[in-house]
Parts: C-alpha cells; structure tokens; sequence
C-alpha cells in the first residue's frame, strides 16, 4: 500500500497524530515558493522545515528514511503560487520509529 501524499496550495493541517514524513515537495508555480512544515495541530507546532524554491522551480525535501512527527503535520504556505505535496506514514503503518 502506498503512503498517502496529500497536495496544499494554502496553509492547513495536514495529518493528526504521530506519523513519518517521507517527502515534502515544494514548488514556485509563476513566483518563488516558500513553505513551514510543522509537527503540530498549527504554526504553534515545533518547525520541522523551512523550505524556499525560486520561480519556476521546485525542491523536494526527503529527510532520510522519514523524520518523526509526534502531533501531527501543519503546512504553512506563504504565497498563493507555492505549490506544496506532503508524503507520510501514519504511526499505525509498519515500521514507525519516532525520532
């Protein structure tokens, strides 16, 4: 089964409980992009990422074998043009190892 990506262009929460990120794809569709990725229910959360991609590029985040988040995967995005796709494992999957 595959891990669920799920796609933003706006800031929201993405995921509820412990689970591993595996990706975090930015990119600038027409501007630059500009993204937070925090382990929380919002920005209170602990900033995980900041990541900056400059027009018409894009960067994917692959943070090793997946970093652990405990609360949950809140994306903050800063311009309407930043395009964001957050891969994880949810903490019930095989595998989950917390940081």
């Amino acid at each position: 089964m595959a891990n669920p990506s799920v796609y933003t262009n706006k800031s929201r929460l993405i995921f509820t409980g412990p689970c591993l990120v595996k990706t975090v794809h930015v990119a600038g569709d027409g501007a630059v992009g500009d993204c937070q990725v925090y382990d929380g229910q919002n920005a209170n959360g602990e900033l995980k990422a900041h990541i900056e991609v400059l027009s018409g590029t894009s960067y994917e985040w692959r943070p090793g074998d997946g970093t652990g988040f405990e609360q949950g995967i809140y994306i903050v995005v800063n311009a309407s043009t930043t395009k964001v796709t957050v891969t994880f494992e949810p903490k019930a999957r095989k595998g989950y190892i917390p940081e």
